[in-house]
């Protein structure tokens, strides 16, 4: 028998935690702000400091609530935009995040950037991917492809509720990065302008009715030297756990820890608190569990190298009766990799 074809859904990158959020069902039936049937137990809703906020404007089909971005409240009939209250600065990086409330449908929801120039009512009354199609504006689409120009473009899985997007944007270099669930998917654009002049804002659009996008981080830094240095450490976790235990850094790392952000999934252990950013050993499209090759103490291994090169050591552990087995999931694989790691 031939195997059933995969789903849209399994295609689809899972929710960063197990919190409970909103059914469609739900949603549609509910009255009154839809944020608030969200039910948070990763802590994750508490975020790391906001540096600033959504704008509202009265004639956008958005409400902005907070932290939140309900798009139609009431019924969808074009494509909204949102964008953030104001410019980022030219001679810093930023870093700003998103968690996704409800499940996303329709035509497109995106995460990116755009200038001033964007017109944010341009397609109000049309189901458009709105960001990216000209060359004021970049987006990262939730159907895992980026757009700018017009020119769309695969990038990363697909995603959607329960999800964290986040964004890294380098005004000194002009670089545009994007991260699913804590993880980097890489450099993006590299055409950002470093022209202080040209005011360049935190963008999302949707099109879905009742979609409801919550910012939960957003952090800004002067581009220096010590950055930079935290920057080649990122994907080196043996040496950011050395400098952990060192009293004097723990304050500097703080304000850094989006180059190595926590990664909690709690579906496999509520007390698991692992720093990593790189997408090459976590992405479940690029995970070959069919490649048994275990982890022996002989081995000659430099764990300082950088991580795509030891991404295949998957270790082996013991079961109840003392025999051998290799990991069979891909919630075990990245915990006995993790073990590996730290």
């Amino acid at each position: 028998m031939l195997p059933l074809p995969s789903t849209d859904q399994d295609l689809r990158c899972p929710g960063f935690c197990d919190c409970r959020f909103p059914s469609c069902v739900d949603v549609a039936n509910h009255k009154g702000n839809i944020p608030d049937l969200v039910t948070c137990r990763c802590g994750e809703d508490s975020g790391n400091g906001l540096e600033w906020q959504w704008h509202h404007t009265e004639n956008s089909d958005a409400q902005v609530i907070g932290r939140d971005i309900v798009f139609h409240p009431t019924y969808s009939q074009g494509t909204a935009i949102v964008r953030g209250e104001q410019p980022l600065q030219q001679d810093k990086v930023h870093f700003w995040e998103m968690r996704i409330i409800t499940v996303l449908a329709g035509t497109d929801v995106m995460f990116g950037i755009g200038t001033d120039s964007v017109n944010l009512e341009q397609f109000k009354f049309h189901f458009v991917s709105a960001l990216g199609t000209n060359a004021q504006s970049w987006g990262y689409s939730y159907n895992g492809k980026i757009q700018h120009c017009g020119d769309q473009l695969p990038y990363g899985q697909k995603f959607s509720q329960g999800c964290l997007v986040g964004i890294y944007l380098d005004r000194t270099r002009g670089h545009l990065e994007f991260f699913l669930n804590r993880r980097s998917l890489g450099v993006a654009y590299t055409n950002i302008p470093t022209d202080p002049h040209v005011k360049i804002y935190p963008m999302v659009c949707s099109t879905a009715a009742k979609s409801v996008i919550r910012l939960i981080n957003s952090t800004s830094q002067a581009a220096t030297l010590q950055l930079r240095a935290f920057e080649s450490l990122a994907k080196q976790p043996q040496k950011l756990d050395e400098l952990r235990q060192m009293p004097g850094l723990k304050r500097i790392m703080q304000s850094y820890w989006f180059l190595a952000p926590p990664v909690r999934y709690s579906r496999c252990s509520t007390n698991l608190d692992l720093d990593l950013c790189d997408e090459a050993v976590l992405s479940s499209s690029k995970l070959r569990l069919g490649r048994k090759q275990k982890y022996r103490e002989t081995d000659d291994v430099n764990i300082d190298e950088d991580l795509y090169a030891n991404a295949h050591k998957i270790p082996v552990r013991r079961n109840d009766s003392g025999d051998e087995e290799y990991v069979s999931s891909i919630h075990e694989f990245c915990d006995e990799y993790f073990h590996y790691l730290l």
